[in-house]
């Protein structure tokens, strides 16, 4: 008789336990770490204590506890490798959306406003009052940076990374190919990436279905190359790039702050409304730009092409796996 908790053939529970432990401990830590009153700065702990809790996962509830098993590291390698991925992902972000922003401009869809900090209603400061907004504009750019870095990367390892690999495993059973396995399980993470989004304000069944293909989008670069690391950079590089840089509203969320402030004059399915461009053809463009942008780059950059070698592994025993190839990232 089939333990629906637990797998005695790989000693671990199984992944509909693994996941929402992992979860419940993830959003926990978060929560806590954004309760810290440290006007802010306590966005910084999230990315070493994330990780940490990552890593403990790995190797008490997964039983990752040896390099052999292909997700030792979860994806996440600190190696020049992964470097260069991350800054693509920041370079493929910031082309992407910048794009966009130019042809909504050229379709008058979109005004720019000003540049840098505002001074409101026409008031007239002295040198050290302009100062002091200046002061104040660049720390609140800064402190979004922060968060969005942190952002970007918990949100990555808890859906792309802990959830996928899991996912993925726990949908491949004998009966279906590891491929299929692997795309249910890129389709429920981007499901549950969406449901997450669903208190934001301004949400919608056009929210929900884009945020979806926002979740395939990041998962791709993930797939191919067992790598986290593109996923995460293009991930910060889309929240800080479409709040921070150009003002506009982050999955219906405000920035404290931008570089540029943009007034969306054009029609709503363009714009996204008050959800921001996500919500728009503007976003999806954006989004098919950067998947775009990312074949093209892991086809110059990588020999491999396709499916990773590692999504193609069994649990247990994957050195003997008929399909294991030594990760080269390593």
């Amino acid at each position: 008789m089939i333990n629906l908790f637990f797998n005695r053939e790989e000693k671990r529970f199984r992944a509909g336990i693994r996941i929402p432990f992992f979860f419940l401990g993830m959003i926990t830590l978060v929560v806590f770490i954004q309760s810290i009153p440290i006007a802010g700065w306590q966005w910084m702990l999230v990315i070493p204590f994330v990780y940490g809790w990552y890593r403990l996962n790995l190797f008490l509830t997964d039983h990752r506890i040896t390099k052999d098993s292909p997700w030792y590291h979860g994806g996440l390698y600190w190696n020049k490798t992964s470097l260069i991925h991350y800054i693509a992902g920041w370079a493929i972000g910031l082309l992407a959306l910048s794009s966009m922003v130019g042809v909504g401009w050229m379709l008058g869809y979109y005004n720019v406003e000003s540049v840098g900090y505002v001074v409101k209603n026409n008031a007239t400061y002295d040198s050290a009052q302009l100062f002091r907004l200046s002061v104040s504009w660049y720390y609140s750019i800064f402190l979004f940076f922060v968060q969005m870095l942190a952002v970007g990367f918990y949100e990555e390892v808890m859906i792309r990374g802990y959830m996928l690999i899991n996912l993925r495993e726990g949908v491949w059973w004998k009966a279906i190919s590891v491929e299929t396995a692997l795309f249910v399980a890129v389709i429920l993470s981007s499901l549950v990436f969406s449901l997450a989004h669903l208190f934001n304000p301004n949400v919608s069944i056009i929210t929900f279905l884009t945020i979806i293909l926002a979740g395939f989008l990041l998962a791709f670069p993930f797939v191919w190359t067992g790598d986290l690391a593109l996923s995460v950079g293009l991930h910060s590089a889309w929240n800080f790039i479409l709040g921070g840089i150009f003002g506009f509203k982050v999955s219906g969320l405000s920035s404290a702050a931008s570089v540029v402030s943009i007034q969306s004059t054009g029609p709503k399915w363009w714009t996204g409304g008050l959800f921001g461009p996500e919500a728009g053809i503007s976003g999806v463009f954006a989004m098919s730009l950067s998947l775009l942008l990312i074949i093209i780059y892991l086809q110059a950059s990588l020999k491999q092409s396709g499916i990773h070698s590692h999504w193609l592994n069994s649990t247990k025993g994957s050195v003997n796996h008929p399909s294991y190839k030594t990760h080269d990232l390593e």
